[in-house]
């Protein structure tokens, strides 16, 4: 049995073109087994004339197949067949999540994931996970699962599981292990918009009074992070060679990360643009004069400029973990009565100050070492009403609106 399909052409130059198809029985998997050849008219000739050819050529074709239809189309052997869990361990993690591309902290994020997933699709093939299975599993980690703290998962949480699976059987697919991913009939879960938290004037005054009861290394981290809008890892692996006191500048090159399989290690920064040179303000550069000072003193024997600023006790040349800066943070505005705020948080803090006090969009998108600056307006910044008020009114005197002229008439 055989089917004939003419193939468009691109431009009425070309000659015609068919695909035949052959269809040979039903293979052990159950499918129809088929094998397609195109043909091409000589240049030229007419639709019909063309017709008429390839459909002599389709019968000698078919003849010669079947003749010999065991020496030349070979039987596909059956694809291996993976239950889930056996896939992901074997295939997904070793080829994918540990390629050498990711960071460790990207590959301990991947993998805290399994410790729900695995035990719900474990054991089932991966060719019979369906659309209906994966919402039932996204409604029991939404409606049904809790933490050790006895809390809900966030929908950010839900949704990283939810790119999970639709990362792993995308590479499924890929890999012609799976022929479609069920994924594809799942609604993707739904976010609100995260609104940051960020100091305002007044709580950054409060907040950098406050941080002097702390040692003075933790306040020059703090005053980095507030002042300049690094993230934590960018902070904790600075060096000081990135810091040039003439020019007034930091550099970031590098970022540090823990996880409890690595330790803390540091790398280059995820993006380009993460690596970029940014102002320091003369306040923040004085208190790291005194900060490299004691530290030459400190450890009189070693180049200073090749060692972290921020070090473990007793070797310069080993960054602090960067979730102690979290944690002792934390602590801290806890038992202060300050803001809740994280290391993050003062990065969102540093964005939304710059831009109150003046600074362009396209500067603090520098500063943050974001890609575009649309991440800058949609995430770091916020306004509140004072300032919404002093825009209203910079508006209105420029067209007269701002009622002085009828005030003095």
């Amino acid at each position: 049995m055989t089917s004939i399909t003419e193939i468009k052409r691109k431009s009425e130059d070309e000659p015609y073109t068919f695909k035949i198809k052959f269809y040979f029985g039903i293979g052990a998997n159950g499918k129809q087994k088929t094998h397609s050849r195109i043909w091409q008219a000589p240049w030229g000739i007419e639709r019909k004339e063309a017709w008429e050819r390839v459909q002599s050529v389709s019968d000698e074709w078919e003849n010669d197949l079947f003749g010999i239809k065991k020496s030349v189309i070979k039987e596909e052997p059956e694809k291996t067949k993976y239950k889930f869990k056996d896939f992901v361990n074997e295939i997904w993690v070793p080829l994918f999540v540990k390629d050498g591309n990711h960071m460790p902290a990207t590959v301990a994020m991947y993998t805290s994931v399994f410790d729900l997933m695995l035990p719900f699709f474990g054991d089932i093939m991966l060719d019979d996970i369906s659309g209906l299975f994966i919402m039932k599993y996204l409604s029991w980690l939404r409606n049904e699962y809790r933490t050790n703290y006895g809390e809900p998962l966030s929908p950010r949480t839900i949704k990283h599981h939810y790119c999970m699976l639709r990362m792993i059987l995308n590479y499924a697919e890929t890999q012609e292990i799976l022929e479609k991913n069920p994924i594809r009939k799942v609604p993707v879960p739904k976010l609100e918009r995260h609104k940051v938290d960020a100091l305002d004037e007044v709580d950054a005054k409060v907040f950098m009074n406050a941080i002097k009861k702390l040692s003075f290394d933790y306040q020059c981290i703090l005053m980095i992070l507030l002042t300049a809008g690094l993230r934590r890892g960018e902070c904790i692996g600075l060096k000081w060679q990135d810091i040039d006191f003439n020019e007034n500048t930091i550099s970031v090159e590098r970022s540090a990360t823990y996880t409890k399989e690595t330790g803390t290690v540091v790398k280059s920064p995820k993006t380009v643009n993460s690596i970029r040179v940014i102002p320091m303000m003369v306040g923040v550069a004085d208190m790291l004069v005194k900060l490299k000072e004691f530290r030459s003193k400190e450890y009189p024997n070693v180049k200073i400029d090749e060692t972290f600023l921020f070090c473990v006790e007793g070797n310069p040349f080993q960054p602090r973990d960067p979730n102690a800066v979290t944690r002792r943070l934390n602590y801290f505005v806890r038992n202060n009565n300050l803001p809740d705020v994280s290391p993050h948080d003062l990065r969102h803090s540093c964005a939304t100050l710059l831009l109150n006090c003046g600074a362009d969009i396209k500067s603090v998108q520098e500063i943050l070492g974001h890609a575009n600056a649309s991440t800058t307006l949609n995430y770091y910044v916020r306004s509140d009403l004072k300032h919404m008020k002093l825009a209203s009114e910079k508006y209105a005197k420029v067209f007269g609106l701002d009622g002085k002229e009828n005030a003095n008439e």
